[in-house]
């Protein structure tokens, strides 16, 4: 009875997400990302950027911007934001995902967790995909690794 329940919710999914086909083969270029989180992360944020205004704003909204806390030309330890919590718990694991790629993504991963610790890279890998998403979608385009290797 599980089986035949889940055959038919697939089979309600795939009729639902069928007109997003090209956006999720957008989003399933970039590396660390599989076609069931591409059509989560267009579940959450849908294709129309323009409500976001840019990157900066969606990060933010995302909760995965960095932290900023400054006093007296002081820097301390800054917090991310709540923001959108199923959202982050699709960004991180793509992040910790794209950690053992060779591209870009994961040589700024193993770049940033000597440094800062893995888990704020990891943060710091999902604040960078879902910037590389909000360029995307409205571009129609798919991942160029030498665009965002810069």
């Amino acid at each position: 009875m599980l089986d035949r329940q889940i055959t038919t919710l697939d089979q309600q999914i795939g009729a639902l997400v069928a007109p997003l086909q090209a956006q999720i083969a957008q989003l399933d270029s970039i590396p660390g990302v599989d076609i069931i989180a591409a059509r989560d992360i267009l579940a959450e944020i849908g294709t129309d950027m323009s409500r976001f205004g840019d990157a900066a704003r969606l990060a933010s909204w995302a909760g995965v911007c960095p932290g900023n806390h400054e006093s007296a030309g002081k820097r301390y330890r800054g917090t991310t934001c709540q923001g959108n919590r199923s959202l982050r718990r699709i960004l991180v694991p793509w992040a910790w995902g794209a950690r053992k790629t060779p591209p870009c993504l994961g040589r700024t991963f193993r770049r940033l967790a000597v440094r800062i610790g893995k888990k704020k890279a990891a943060l710091a890998i999902a604040h960078k995909m879902l910037v590389i998403v909000s360029h995307l979608l409205p571009l129609g385009t798919s991942y160029e690794e030498a665009r965002y290797d810069q």
